[in-house]
């Protein structure tokens, strides 16, 4: 078995908006605080050959991640399902999804991106090295986030990844935690956020890492900063650092993986959205009206939504259906799911629960990213990922408790082709 790892920069330029936290703010970066990075790993052995692409940004729409999957599956001979476009979810760098209102999209940038993260892809597959082995983990960490939906509701307090060993050469760590990377606050700052900072205590420790950010629909940062806070710069070393060291201590009392399997798989799950019509339509216009003295940015949001979505229930056979498609990769025992979408830690939590004898790393923002999957009880409260967050995706709410299903269907997709052998 080889591995192979790149790492591409991808910072914008200075001035380019950026993309989070709100409507119509205007926030163009007025200096790089950190550079943002595009770093790939490819594993591969005599049957299957995986790529995993992960970026320094807040997320990248459908078109981009299938150019890039697209043209690499060509350059390097790889399925387009081996391989995975992850996003850390920044919310302080250039706007490259379909956040509406929330950063305008540079043309320039988005011209550039994808040419840099098929670089990214093929130097990962070109620069392939034996593996010696590989150890796969999850650690408990004092959380560095809190449920922001739901008062006590669940918060990840695991540290999950593999690490993997070459002869001579600097192991490489995958880690995955989930907590938004909103730690630097609404600045005018270009910055990987704390994601950037795990990947750098890394390289101290003499390792080489990638960080992914875990399942965080509902997590934010104990502490965010602010607009010249000077003390934030610390607190988001400390949460690197935390994560860093929780992620690499004590790995000489682990046991290399002993069956190192390698495949990789799609899932298509249908989505059950809330049957809205006008009525339901108007009365969310009605209510960002009475509010438009305080947020007229929210209110233009709310009536491009209502006019897309009547366009929706007019042209489409079935507008309260919503196909995602959830990604698989296996390494060992260890199973990295990706959803393009925010999904909350509980359904992170249904899926571990259903597959015990896997470490299961799960991801949002992959290859793209839909809208907010939240659990039931968001649902019924009307919370911000089930209802407003609908109006910045340009989606219909999801009904209660899909999250829950469709997280047992994952798991039961993944029992069956992991299992069978």
């Amino acid at each position: 078995m080889k591995a192979g790892y790149s790492e591409v920069d991808i910072t914008p330029e200075i001035g380019i908006e950026l993309s989070g936290y709100g409507w119509y703010l205007g926030r163009k970066a007025e200096k790089i605080t950190d550079r943002l990075y595009a770093r790939s790993i490819a594993v591969e052995d005599h049957n299957k050959r995986l790529l995993l692409i992960n970026c320094d940004l807040i997320a990248i729409d459908d078109a981009i991640s299938d150019h890039i999957r697209q043209e690499l599956s060509h350059k390097i001979e790889i399925e387009k399902s081996n391989i995975m476009i992850a996003c850390t979810h920044t919310h302080t760098g250039p706007a490259t999804g379909k956040l509406v209102g929330c950063g305008e999209r540079d043309e320039k940038y988005l011209n550039i991106l994808p040419k840099l993260l098929i670089k990214a892809g093929m130097l990962a597959v070109n620069n392939m090295k034996e593996i010696k082995e590989i150890k796969t983990y999850a650690k408990e960490i004092k959380p560095i986030g809190y449920n922001r939906a739901i008062e006590n509701g669940p918060v990840d307090k695991f540290v999950r990844g593999i690490i993997i060993y070459f002869n001579g050469v600097n192991p490489l760590a995958v880690l995955s935690y989930g907590c938004h990377p909103v730690a630097r606050g609404i600045v005018k700052e270009i910055s990987a956020d704390y994601p950037g900072e795990v990947v750098l205590e890394l390289n101290k420790n003499g390792l080489t890492g990638i960080f992914l950010t875990g399942f965080c629909g509902d997590i934010d940062p104990l502490i965010r900063g602010k607009e010249n806070d000077e003390r934030i710069s610390k607190i988001i070393n400390e949460y690197g650092n935390r994560i860093a060291t929780t992620a690499i201590s004590n790995m000489g009392d682990i046991k290399p993986m002993t069956k190192m399997k390698l495949d990789a798989f799609e899932i298509n799950v249908n989505l059950n959205l809330q049957h809205y019509g006008d009525f339901e339509i108007d009365a969310q216009v009605k209510n960002a009206e009475l509010n438009k003295n305080q947020n007229a940015g929210f209110l233009k949001v709310v009536k491009m939504w209502a006019d897309e979505m009547r366009k929706r229930i007019r042209e489409l056979d079935n507008p309260y259906i919503e196909e995602e498609t959830v990604q698989v990769f296996r390494i060992g025992n260890t199973a990295v799911i990706g959803f393009p979408s925010e999904v909350f830690t509980g359904i992170g939590d249904i899926i571990r629960n259903e597959i015990p004898k896997m470490n299961i790393i799960t991801l949002g923002n992959v290859n793209t990213t839909m809208r907010y999957i939240p659990v039931k009880e968001d649902v019924i409260n009307n919370g911000y990922a089930s209802i407003v967050s609908c109006f910045l995706y340009q989606r219909l709410p999801i009904v209660e408790g899909e999250g829950e299903r469709i997280a047992k269907i994952i798991a039961d997709e993944v029992k069956k082709r992991c299992f069978c052998d």
